[in-house]
């Protein structure tokens, strides 16, 4: 079996998601670093009210629920991606799990995001080039898996300034939806696994039908069916008839 990482962008976002993330160590270790690497820790971020005022709030909660449950997949139930994709802000993780980024140089990214949009002050193409700006001072690494852009919907192989271009452009540009599903597909990979706190990526993936991906392709959400069955899944054990996720 061959497994894509999705991770969802703001839209999935929703009250005490930090708090119903999968119970491991390895997001625990999240949670943790994230606390250090966090200016007044993140402990109280997703509660309802600091997800409708902060833009911070919201951008650090989504990086670290998507890292946290791709590290638990991963590291405490040994499913290893073949590929990343990411829908807008969800793009950070997917490029910091390709290893294009760290963790700290990732929260650092997204609390800018953040910070420039709650401002208002520039249009938002012009945050994306701020953006592209910051990211330039990232030290280029070299990819340790496919990274499908959403931007443009291609599979970025060995292209880490593609991959940075994309984040950047993701402030202002919108989801090719059908590139991406395509992009996917051309990876190889038959198990999607959407990464917490989505419930929604991969029924926009798919057109909400699974014809859009194929008949050999399985897609789950972390969120909807728990972390060892999605991890089940993704190894084969549960693949047969399971739905995309809608």
């Amino acid at each position: 079996m061959s497994v894509a990482f999705l991770f969802p962008g703001l839209a999935s976002l929703r009250a005490g998601m930090l708090h119903r993330l999968p119970d491991t160590a390895a997001s625990a270790t999240v949670l943790a670093e994230a606390e250090w690497g966090h200016p007044g820790g993140v402990a109280q971020l997703d509660t309802a009210e600091a997800l409708a005022e902060s833009e911070v709030a919201r951008h650090v909660c989504l990086l670290v629920a998507g890292v946290a449950g791709a590290r638990a997949l991963i590291e405490d139930e040994n499913v290893l991606p073949s590929a990343v994709a990411g829908h807008g802000l969800g793009g950070f993780a997917a490029a910091l799990v390709a290893d294009l980024l760290t963790f700290e140089e990732a929260l650092r990214a997204v609390r800018l995001r953040a910070e420039l949009l709650e401002r208002a002050e520039e249009p938002v193409h012009d945050i994306g080039i701020r953006m592209a700006q910051h990211l330039a001072t990232i030290p280029r690494r070299t990819h340790t898996l496919p990274y499908v852009a959403g931007t443009s919907g291609a599979c970025l192989r060995g292209d880490a300034n593609g991959v940075f271009d994309d984040l950047a452009r993701s402030v202002a540009l919108p989801v090719r939806w059908e590139a991406m599903t395509a992009a996917l597909r051309s990876t190889g990979a038959d198990r999607w696994v959407e990464l917490s706190p989505g419930r929604a990526l991969t029924a926009d993936l798919t057109g909400g039908g699974a014809g859009a991906v194929g008949p050999m392709v399985r897609v789950v959400s972390v969120e909807e069916r728990g972390i060892a069955e999605a991890a089940d899944i993704a190894r084969g054990a549960a693949g047969e008839g399971v739905a995309p996720v809608g």
